[in-house]
């Protein structure tokens, strides 16, 4: 039986990631840093993982010293480690860079055979981005590392919109620009049968996106049909939008990084191949539930 570490265990992917890596039959190391958040039902529907792991690791990855020993009889380290808001401690550095490179010496100390990494995709677009940087810096560690490694680029996941509806609930939705920009984000479930096929294949890296293509426009319209009311629409010009990143940065340099992030997005299209099953209406369909 293969034994996979898995870095992130706790985040949207990652728990989707355990579950998947069990179904094939491995045993399952999770690093977790928050006892609490181990124990809670997942982000955005998904899984539970306390009951499919067969080992808790707690410690801190930018904490070396915590990680002693975590690489040990592990065939595969999969790592979707990355900050997703800011929790005003760390920087993306300390976290999608540093963190995963401690993870990284772990493993080569250890002996793994093997690292899948998740990254972005199209990042050569997006590298005014704080967090981008640090995720690049690491892939090309990992890559000149004496491991073979996999790195994985989605162009974003359904949790990342999964709030459209419940703004819809509220009574207001926002978006940056025209909003005409496409993208094909994919469902959690779906991008852990990729990273587990890679952990399993030879490929390099893997460029991958959800099996439907939408605007933002289109994806605002799907959740206000769902959401079954007609919120305040609150369209921001880039020169706006542009304004207010400016003006945040200059007070908290983390709430700007995730600004930027999305209006940058706003201004490009992040259409990568299309694979899976999950649809995003079925999604919002269940997002609604959830929230009422």
């Amino acid at each position: 039986m293969k034994k996979v570490l898995v870095a992130g265990a706790t985040g949207y992917l990652g728990r989707y990631a355990v579950q998947e890596f069990k179904n094939r039959g491995y045993w399952v190391r999770a690093l977790v840093r928050n006892h609490e958040k181990f124990k809670q039902p997942g982000p955005w529907l998904a899984p539970s993982i306390d009951n499919l792991v067969d080992e808790v690791f707690f410690a801190d990855a930018t904490k070396p010293e915590t990680l002693a020993g975590i690489g040990e009889g592990i065939d595969v380290v999969f790592s979707s480690l990355g900050m997703i808001k800011p929790d005003f401690v760390h920087t993306n550095f300390d976290v999608d860079y540093q963190g995963n490179m401690n993870i990284l010496e772990q493993a080569l100390k250890a002996g793994v055979p093997k690292f899948v990494y998740v990254s972005v995709f199209d990042a050569h677009r997006m590298m005014n981005i704080p967090n981008v940087q640090a995720h690049e810096k690491f892939v090309r560690e990992l890559q000149a590392a004496r491991i073979e490694s996999a790195v994985i680029r989605p162009n974003g996941y359904f949790s990342e919109i999964g709030q459209f509806v419940s703004r819809a609930l509220k009574g207001f939705m926002f978006w940056v620009g025209d909003g005409y920009q496409r993208q094909n984000p994919i469902h959690g479930a779906d991008l852990a049968k990729v990273c587990v096929d890679a952990a399993e294949g030879s490929e390099r890296e893997v460029e991958v996106g959800g099996p439907e293509v939408f605007t933002y426009r289109e994806m605002v319209d799907l959740a206000i049909e769902i959401a079954g009311n007609q919120p305040m629409l609150l369209p921001l010009p880039f020169w706006l939008a542009d304004g207010l990143v400016a003006g945040v940065g200059l007070f908290n340099r983390d709430v700007h990084d995730v600004a930027l992030f999305a209006t940058t997005l706003s201004r490009i299209d992040i259409v990568s191949p299309k694979y899976g099953t999950h649809r995003l209406r079925d999604f919002f369909v269940q997002c609604k539930a959830l929230a009422t």
